[in-house]
């Protein structure tokens, strides 16, 4: 795979992890039009190359990602109105994308990450919060929902604590983070930091990447597929695992006592 050109998203592949550290400290990292730009221009290139297997989104200086870019926006007329729609609508689907990606996504946040920074984190399948994280739905102190993000709000912390988070604006430190389930884990520093994504990557390593690009799918689709067609679809996808390169390999590994092809490689912090 060759990497996409990217304005304010530094990319860096190590083996088949593809590390994406957003920096753009001008908007102390905000969701620009070159951010949205940049990240739909990474999920489109890897969505289907299995020779990666996650996706580690983190932000430079200080901050991950500081949410909406509201800097000239103009809330007057109708004239407008359109414009506003199209771009939340876009949005919307772009923490779609990322929610939906076939790669293990990891979101390392530290500084902050707030409006769709906290969006952000929510879609990913797991969240590291470093010394400076800070977390916030800030989008009622500024006079507006948290539109496109609130479904994965809600899937990630459920409807209670969303609600609490979303109507108080209140702000979280990686403990509280790690207390409500909005973090995964907290690193008091870097080397803490760097310990559990070596920790992730060592267990990522066991699992095959197309199996998990599957398993994202049905997990993500279970609760929201009528249950007679869920059976049907699980039932096709399970077959076309077993009988595909990869369910040969486990089987026959497991059979033969060894660790399978795709297992194993190391981590080295990228420079």
């Amino acid at each position: 795979m060759t990497l996409p050109a990217t304005a304010v998203i530094r990319l860096e592949r190590q083996d088949w992890r593809l590390f994406a550290t957003i920096d753009d400290p001008a908007t102390r990292n905000a969701m620009t039009a070159r951010l949205t730009a940049d990240l739909w221009a990474i999920l489109e290139a890897t969505r289907e190359d299995r020779s990666l297997r996650t996706l580690i989104l983190s932000g430079s200086k200080g901050a991950f990602c500081a949410g909406a870019d509201l800097r000239g926006a103009d809330a007057t007329g109708e004239a407008v109105a359109d414009p506003i729609y199209a771009s939340n609508r876009r949005g919307g689907e772009l923490f779609a994308a990322l929610d939906a990606h076939p790669l293990v996504t990891i979101a390392v946040v530290d500084g902050p990450a707030f409006g769709g920074g906290f969006g952000l984190a929510c879609c990913a399948d797991f969240v590291i919060a470093g010394p400076g994280a800070r977390f916030a739905l800030s989008e009622t102190s500024l006079g507006l929902p948290p539109a496109q993000i609130a479904p994965y709000v809600v899937g990630r912390l459920g409807l209670r604590i969303a609600r609490q988070l979303a109507l108080s604006g209140r702000r979280l430190d990686g403990a509280e983070a790690l207390a409500v389930g909005l973090a995964d884990r907290v690193g008091a520093d870097e080397a803490e930091i760097n310990a559990h994504l070596a920790r992730l990557f060592t267990d990522i390593g066991r699992c095959a990447p197309g199996a998990n690009a599957v398993t994202k799918h049905l997990l993500r689709t279970a609760l929201a597929t009528d249950p007679e067609r869920y059976r049907d679809a699980a039932a096709w996808a399970f077959r076309d695992c077993l009988r595909g390169p990869e369910g040969r390999e486990g089987v026959r590994a497991f059979t033969e006592k060894r660790p399978p092809a795709w297992a194993g490689s190391g981590f080295v912090k990228p420079g």
